[in-house]
């Protein structure tokens, strides 16, 4: 017991001894000064490669054909699924069908064009011819000589544009071309009436035939038509087409590429070359319209995105700016780039206004995955 009472007191007079010892200089804390920012820019990404895209059906459809794998490699245009297609291939034989007709009328029709040619001519002289009747004198005789040939002339004419509208027919170029035909044919039989009558009158000495204005005017309106109608088919002669086949065959032709699209709807074609990240369809299933069927993603190279970068860093940053990447599963790998956007829109994150900026990679690493968490250290 009086041990134990001896080693408490001296444990006590151990504590007051130091309890009394004056510090000495020695022994005052140094003052460390403040530490100053060096002004680096951090943030906090992810790796993505430097382009990737979700791949849809337009119209959707069953699937009948994938002709890749997850991992394969494709070239930019690739073929790489396809869902039925019996309906726009179908659609596709017919506007085919529809330009060839288009195509083979208006070959049809370039083939009369001599004959429509030589009526037109025809009947600008059958026009001029009654120009010349009706302005003589009818007691001249030499009004009954011009009459006379007036009537020659609109006969000959008639029976030119009778055999162009037969042609007409027997070749079955129905629509424009045969009402032109029998209008020019038409005309061509009343000139010849009315050739024929004032041939009569001359004859006859009728004095209530005058040649009047009213009828010289008629005659050359009908000589301007006719000589109209001459210049748009020598025009069409020298390779210039004609409004209404052309108009049909363009209709034709737009159908033909709508189709056409529409087929190539029905396959999912590589934008640009690169790899199959994944496929979500199979053979079989149906493809809904504008939902990811397959990803296809570009591991030539990687870019990192941070979406951290608060307004308060982001005034640091400009593009091309250089930077070092470090992976957190990676940590002695550290990789350089360049600042390649920073976003002009703003987000919010935890109340803080920030901006997305792409870091694109200048070095790579077989190790590198899709995904990774890395931070970014902004060189100045």
């Amino acid at each position: 017991m009086n041990l134990k009472v001896a080693l408490l007191l001296g444990l006590i007079g151990l504590l007051l001894a130091g309890c009394g010892e004056t510090p000495t200089a020695s022994a005052i804390a140094p003052t460390i000064p403040p530490v100053k920012d060096s002004g680096t820019v951090k943030a906090e990404g992810r790796l993505e490669p430097v382009q990737s895209v979700n791949l849809s059906f337009a119209g959707g459809g069953e699937v009948v054909e994938i002709l890749v794998k997850e991992g394969d490699i494709v070239k930019a245009g690739a073929v790489i699924a396809r869902v039925k297609s019996d309906a726009q291939q179908a659609a596709v034989a017919r506007a085919e069908a529809g330009v060839a007709a288009a195509q083979a009328g208006e070959a049809k029709y370039l083939e009369q064009l001599p004959q429509q040619i030589a009526a037109a001519e025809a009947e600008i002289r059958s026009a001029q011819a009654q120009i010349a009747a009706a302005s003589a004198n009818r007691n001249d005789p030499a009004a009954l000589a011009a009459a006379e040939a007036a009537v020659y002339q609109a006969r000959v004419s008639q029976q030119a544009a009778e055999d162009a509208y037969q042609q007409v027919l027997d070749n079955k170029l129905y629509g424009p071309t045969e009402e032109r035909a029998r209008l020019v044919m038409e005309s061509a039989k009343s000139s010849t009436a009315a050739a024929e009558l004032r041939l009569k009158q001359l004859k006859s000495g009728s004095a209530s035939y005058r040649a009047t204005s009213a009828e010289i005017g008629a005659a050359q309106a009908q000589l301007v038509a006719a000589q109209t109608r001459l210049d748009q088919l020598n025009a069409e002669a020298k390779g210039n087409p004609n409004p209404t086949y052309a108009a049909a065959l363009q209709q034709a032709q737009a159908a033909l590429q709508a189709a056409r699209t529409a087929v190539a709807d029905t396959e999912l074609q590589a934008p640009f070359a690169g790899t199959i990240a994944k496929i979500n369809v199979k053979v079989g299933e149906a493809a809904p319209p504008g939902i990811a069927a397959v990803m296809l993603a570009d591991f030539s190279g990687w870019q990192v995105k941070t979406d951290d970068l608060t307004e308060i860093k982001v005034p640091n940053i400009q593009e091309g700016q250089p930077a070092v990447v470090v992976f957190d599963a990676l940590p002695e790998l550290e990789l350089k780039g360049t600042v390649e956007s920073i976003g002009a829109l703003f987000q919010t994150s935890s109340g803080d206004i920030v901006y997305p900026v792409t870091i694109k990679l200048l070095e790579t690493d077989p190790r590198l995955r899709w995904g990774m968490t890395v931070s970014v250290e902004f060189e100045k």
